[in-house]
């Protein structure tokens, strides 16, 4: 990676700055980089930027590190811009369960979809748009690098509201990856097959024993392939076989549900029970007992980063050896990096997860719907792989949810109540007039303190 890259984080007191951290020091091509940091706090943004320059210091890195509460002053010349910030996320996604829950409602990740998802993107929504903005006047040709939620309404907005190049990540895939691994009996850590040798992985990552292909929507995959990555082996066939003989007891925490969906529309459900569960309106009680699924416990959220907890990390980087001890932890989520360096780097290279604009790739979602799915990724160039059909039941369950993302993101880029009373109207889950009305007048009421397009 040459001098003239630059990459732009934009929420710098993100988990993932700390998974991006961790991954740049793994990798040569990014000798030689700036990499510029944005966040409204001070004392955290320092305290993040000490890390970033202690470990260039001690591992001879050559990155620039420089930081700014103002993303005008970091933008310029970017080629990558990552977008990690939240509106307000705890306090926010608590009071969107409890709007749902008083509406009749029982989401259960309640931030993709529904209610939650209309109401977090009228929070995200003007943040993304203004960003964009921002990188059309001060780095045009930039591609925006979207991950957080909910990522397909705050991505169609950009999509359809600006000319910024954009892209959307979710480590998903690494979560169903290592479910199967699991229910496969795979979990042995191969020292051939890693992806960054010598990088340990912890274990919270894949052993990526397995390779997978995925089709359909953020937080709604259909797993169609899996495969032993040694030897190309097709292990769909046992993996059906051990769904459909085992106790469901046997299954891992978080994939019972996903295990009763295989059972009725014959593909694997993915990435996870709860974020499945919120888009299949089938689910009822008894799934609920069976899979136990419950809403997720929004104080468990370890998204965010506070001074004192970069603190925490930079007080155990002091040597060569704490330094290396801290960049070579792998953790969920790493691979978000890899986009910068494969947009930075040669030939296109293989992804697996994806989300853009359907445009054809799956042959039964209206093509502009946005999809994930694999791809490639190459410097200036992001692409889906060829999907073809998914099963009509399957394509459906997409269609919908994915039509729903797209008034969403208009309604909140645009403030259209009208435009987001309708794609509440739709939503399999509310199934009443009234009550879609009163969730509208309730989420318009909650975000007033904000910055909305909503007046």
């Amino acid at each position: 990676m040459s001098a003239k890259n630059k990459v732009v984080l934009i929420g710098s007191g993100s988990q993932y700055t700390e998974f991006f951290l961790q991954e740049i020091f793994k990798f040569e091509d990014f000798k030689g980089c700036t990499v510029a940091l944005v966040d409204r706090k001070q004392e955290r943004l320092n305290e993040v930027l000490s890390i970033g320059r202690k470990l260039n210091e001690i591992m001879d890195w050559n990155v620039d590190f420089i930081g700014s509460p103002d993303r005008r002053e970091m933008l310029p010349d970017a080629k990558v811009v990552y977008m990690f910030a939240a509106v307000n996320y705890m306090h926010a996604w608590a009071r969107e369960l409890e709007i749902c829950q008083k509406n009749g409602l029982n989401p259960y990740e309640f931030h993709t979809t529904g209610p939650a998802g209309l109401s977090m993107a009228m929070r995200h929504v003007p943040l993304a748009l203004e960003i964009a903005a921002d990188m059309e006047e001060l780095c045009p040709g930039a591609w925006l690098v979207l991950d957080n939620n909910p990522l397909s309404r705050i991505q169609a907005a950009v999509m359809r509201h600006s000319k910024t190049n954009v892209v959307g990540y979710c480590y998903g895939h690494e979560l169903v990856q290592m479910a199967l691994e699991q229910i496969l009996g795979m979990t042995d850590r191969d020292e051939s097959t890693k992806l960054a040798d010598p990088v340990e992985r912890e274990f919270m990552c894949p052993a990526d024993n397995i390779t997978l292909r995925q089709a359909g929507v953020n937080h709604m995959m259909w797993l169609l392939d899996v495969r032993d990555r040694k030897t190309g082996d097709d292990l769909y066939p046992k993996l059906k076989k051990i769904l459909d003989t085992v106790e469901l007891s046997s299954i891992p925490a978080g994939y019972k549900y996903c295990t009763e969906v295989y059972k009725l529309f014959g593909l694997f459900a993915t990435p996870a029970d709860s974020h499945v569960a919120d888009y299949c309106w089938s689910v009822d009680k008894s799934n609920e007992e069976r899979c136990g699924l419950y809403p997720f416990p929004v104080k468990s959220w370890f998204g965010g980063r506070d001074r004192s907890a970069w603190a925490e990390i930079a007080s155990k980087i002091f040597d060569k050896g704490s330094a290396e001890n801290f960049i070579k932890q792998r953790r969920t989520g790493w691979m978000s990096t890899q986009i910068s360096r494969y947009m930075f780097n040669g030939d296109p290279k293989y992804f697996p997860a994806l989300n853009t604009v359907n445009g054809g790739t799956i042959e039964n979602i209206s093509p502009d719907i946005i999809v994930e799915t694999c791809g490639v990724i190459g410097p200036n160039y992001v692409a889906h792989t060829k999907i073809g059909r998914l099963p009509d039941a399957a394509a459906a369950i997409c269609e919908l949810n994915g039509r729903i993302a797209l008034m969403a993101a208009d309604a909140t880029a645009t403030g259209d109540k009208k435009l987001a009373l309708q794609s509440l109207l739709i939503d399999p889950f509310i199934h009443s007039e009234t009550v879609a009305k009163k969730i509208l007048e309730d989420i318009l009421q909650e975000n007033k303190q904000y910055d909305t397009r909503f007046k």
